[in-house]
């Protein structure tokens, strides 16, 4: 019948698979206690995360179905409609998946979902199984699942009219989701085999899915339920686009004995299905596949061991964890058979979230993984033409959120040093991407213009603002690629073209008392004047300049350009100033994806102690009960791992930003048998401020780790404060008492005010070795122009720099004045010329080398 025709015999493909599996090889690791975690957190709209079980990066996703759900396809208030196999982890937007509901049921079968609905007891939910009672039919729902398949064990009352029925249409929230689907029973078999072109996802693609269920006891009847007909003794159906298509069978139980179904699901054909069936759960053992299931979690799980957090703190860190391993789903035996030897990863849901802070999680954890991931957008590339930013169901979904972000994936790879790819095939993507695929106005002007329109069915998500950064950040990754593949002078040309965000800076708009910000343009040049705080409002995406963002929030993405970002805002003191107000007066969202990195940025001028403070305020966003937002296929989850584990990555680089555990250890089992164990002396959230960090016993330089000494394994170790600016590294503005407090204060709004032989003295705790120190003005245009520094030796003031003649820019302006000098505990800035002169801020900044 068609969609179920065979294109391999099904022995062919069973033995494919298990030549090339290595789905089910276990680890050298031992196996750990799974950890305790709470797969509900977040079940309903905060986090849209799924309850039912599933194997890591798991391909089939069994869970309940209630009537009004969130994206997950569940509402725990909610009676149950069913039992469908597929689900999207933690997504917004129009639903997707629900696929292939089944639904137990005692009396006449009933395909119509309102009339099947049921309240529930007892319900348990594990990350290895699902367990509930439907009160209204006496009947106790099992299910725990393989990798490719799950087991229902359905243990009914004595009836002769138990009930197994399939929708093959619907999606979540029971809506057809069909261009055309049939069914095809075999009773004398045991097994029923259904087929959907399914339409209505998110992926606005036609995804073709099958399914293969088996029973472990034969049927006493069956039949079809085609559109609203009722066919009892039919074995087949098939129905065109937006018809409902479902069937059933009819048992005999009795509660000693209950009825066993297996369903796998594919998106390849009917017989790939069933091979991989048969090969995952070749008997009737529940029991066995279910300690399966928890190995695999136990494994994946005890890549982390966390200690000496509350019991409710490791919960929620395991939840996290949890959800960060649902996607994206490996789906690498599920393809054609000349397709096997390559790597098949699913549902990135989407690389635009996705790629900034679960990949890197993946790059330390699993780095063979990570490789997989990266060769699969290769042969998606291969396959299709294009490896877009959603990849659901098999089908490239171009989807419009910022740019072209495989892009992003791809560099971000090249620069952490990932193993086992071909980089001349990585930049054939990154090649098309960038010189064909970007829009044609920022090809030609440097800029997506205010109005342009991306490819339908987009045009709601691409923004003039959001979308010139996000091409321009693709233009920079893109170059790592071409650099790593030896194509230098595309290297060169792509990093020129990363500067198009200055194409939407524009210096002379102004909120809260800064000026310059991204902001929309009109394609003849002129830029939108619109409020910089006006933007997403968390509801719609129909909105101004950005995608789920506004001008404040966007003008902080300039990640792999942050001298040029610096120095567009005012200077290294302004732009800490400006970041710390924006942080604190709630314009920056930093629990959604556009702002992920946004509190870390201080670390690159100097004030890591400000981004370990605001990383602490990212935990309280993140309760017991939900996500701040939607948990978008393990973006959310791995921010809020890395965010415990005490560091974070640093996008556009091999580096990550360490700003301390809140915990005092964690250990973590590394491929390939080594660990990385992370201590905290001192740790608590009291004591955000790192005050000493070593790494195998040896002081580090600055608050950064590299992708290398981490995969080197070892110990990190920090000493933690209540202080800041305790840690001294290389490049740390130094905390001081001073007799000005003005100069110290962070903000250049507040000036000292002083004529010649006026002096500020700053005292450290210790002697401090400087190698530099900066001068920064206000807002008024009385700057100091001589003045001397000097460090006091016990005895009398030392010379170790004198100005004359200086001159500062711009307003705001921050100078920097390098030093050769010994260390010194007190430090003295004496004005020598200039009357009622204003300085804003000074800064020292530490060195090393000192004698």
């Amino acid at each position: 019948m068609p969609g179920l025709r065979a294109s391999l015999s099904p022995l062919f493909v069973l033995a494919l698979l298990t030549a090339s599996s290595t789905a089910w090889a276990q680890a050298d690791r031992p196996l750990y206690k799974l950890p305790v975690l709470t797969v509900g957190l977040g079940n309903d709209n905060q986090g849209d995360t799924i309850p039912g079980p599933t194997r890591p990066n798991g391909s089939i996703h069994p869970s309940p179905e209630t009537p009004n759900p969130s994206n997950a396809g569940y509402n725990a208030a909610e009676p149950i409609s069913g039992f469908a196999q597929l689900h999207s982890q933690g997504s917004g937007g129009v639903t997707t998946y629900g696929t292939f509901l089944l639904s137990p049921q005692v009396g006449p079968a009933q395909f119509d979902e309102a009339a099947h609905l049921s309240p529930k007891a007892d319900e348990v939910l594990a990350a290895d199984a699902y367990s509930v009672r439907l009160s209204r039919y006496d009947t106790r729902v099992e299910v725990t699942p393989a990798h490719y398949a799950a087991i229902y064990r359905l243990t009914y009352p004595s009836t002769d009219q138990a009930q197994v029925v399939f929708d093959v249409t619907r999606k979540v929230g029971g809506l057809v989701a069909s261009d055309q689907a049939d069914v095809k029973l075999f009773p004398a078999e045991g097994k029923i085999v259904g087929h959907v072109k399914a339409k209505g996802y998110w992926n606005p693609a036609l995804i073709d899915i099958w399914f293969v269920a088996k029973f472990d006891q034969k049927p006493t009847a069956w039949g079809v339920f085609d559109k609203q007909d009722r066919k009892a003794g039919a074995t087949e159906g098939k129905t065109g686009p937006d018809e409902r298509l479902g069937a059933w069978q009819t048992f005999k139980t009795a509660p000693d004995k209950p009825l066993l179904v297996k369903v796998a699901v594919s998106f390849t054909s009917a017989e790939t299905a069933e091979a991989l069936l048969d090969r995952e759960i070749p008997d009737w053992n529940f029991d066995r596949l279910r300690q399966e299931t928890q190995a695999a979690w136990n494994d994946r799980l005890g890549e982390i061991e966390v200690s000496g957090l509350s019991e409710a703190q490791a919960r929620r860190f395991y939840t996290a964890f949890y959800h960060a391993s649902t996607h994206p789903r490996d789906r690498s035996l599920d393809q054609p058979a000349k397709e096997l030897s390559r790597p098949n990863w699913d549902d990135h849901y989407t690389l635009w979230d996705t790629y900034r802070t679960l990949f890197p999680l993946m790059s330390v954890l699993r780095p063979s993984e990570y490789a997989a991931n990266l060769n699969s957008l290769i042969h998606t590339f291969d396959k299709f033409g294009a490896a877009d930013t959603a990849i659901i169901g098999g089908q490239n979904y171009h989807v419009g959120q910022g740019g072209d972000e495989v892009d992003n994936v791809l560099g971000e790879a090249a620069l952490r040093g990932a193993q086992g790819v071909n980089w001349n095939d990585a930049w054939r993507v990154t090649h098309f991407n960038a010189f064909e695929r970007r829009r044609p106005r920022y090809l030609e002007s440097g800029y997506f213009g205010v109005g342009d329109l991306s490819p339908e069915p987009n045009n709601q998500r691409a923004k003039s603002g959001s979308s010139t950064l996000g091409f321009a950040l693709n233009d920079y990754f893109a170059a790592q690629v071409a650099a790593k593949a030896g194509h230098a002078d595309e290297a060169g040309a792509l990093t020129k073209r990363s500067q198009n965000w200055r194409k939407i800076w524009n210096p002379e708009t102004e909120s809260d008392g800064f000026r310059g910000f991204l902001m929309p343009r009109y394609p003849d040049g002129k830029f939108q004047d619109i409020d910089p705080k006006l933007g997403w409002d968390g509801k719609v995406h129909d909105n101004v300049g950005y995608y789920e963002g506004t001008a404040w929030i966007y003008s902080y993405g300039v990640l792999h350009d942050l001298d040029g970002l610096v120095e567009a805002m005012g200077g290294r003191v302004r732009f800490n100033e400006r970041l710390n107000y924006a942080l604190d007066a709630g314009l920056i969202d930093i629990t959604n994806e556009p702002s992920f990195a946004t509190p870390w940025l201080f670390h690159n001028l100097g004030r890591a102690d400000l981004s370990s403070y605001w990383a602490g305020q990212v935990f309280k966003h993140f309760t017991d009960t939900a996500y701040p937002g939607d948990e978008d296929a393990g973006a959310m989850s791995s921010n809020y791992v890395f965010n415990r584990l005490g560091l974070f990555p640093k996008l556009g680089s091999d580096l990550f930003y360490l700003h301390g555990p809140r915990h005092p250890r964690s250990l973590i089992h590394l491929e390939g048998g080594k660990t990385l164990e992370i201590v905290a002396e001192n740790a608590g959230a009291d004591r955000p401020y790192i005050a000493v960090a070593r790494l195998n016993g040896k002081p580090l330089p600055g608050p950064f780790v590299s992708q290398a000494q981490l995969l080197a394994g070892g110990v990190l170790s920090f000493t933690m404060s209540g202080q800041p600016g305790q840690w001294a590294y290389d490049g740390a503005v130094l905390a001081t008492t001073t007799d000005v407090p003005a100069l110290s204060d962070g903000k250049t709004s507040t000036v000292w005010t002083a004529s010649t032989g006026q002096a500020a003295v700053f005292t450290r705790p210790a002697a401090s070795c400087l190698k530099a120190y900066t001068v920064s003005v206000g807002p008024n245009e009385v700057d100091p122009t001589a003045w001397r520094f000097s460090g006091f030796d016990g005895k009398r003031w030392v010379k170790l720099d004198e100005r004359r003649g200086e001159r500062f820019d711009h307003r705001h302006a921050t100078r920097t004045f390098a030093l050769k000098a010994k260390a010194f505990a007190r430090y003295r800035l004496a004005l020598t010329a200039g009357k009622d002169v204003q300085v804003a801020e000074v800064e020292l900044i530490a060195g090393t080398g000192c004698h």
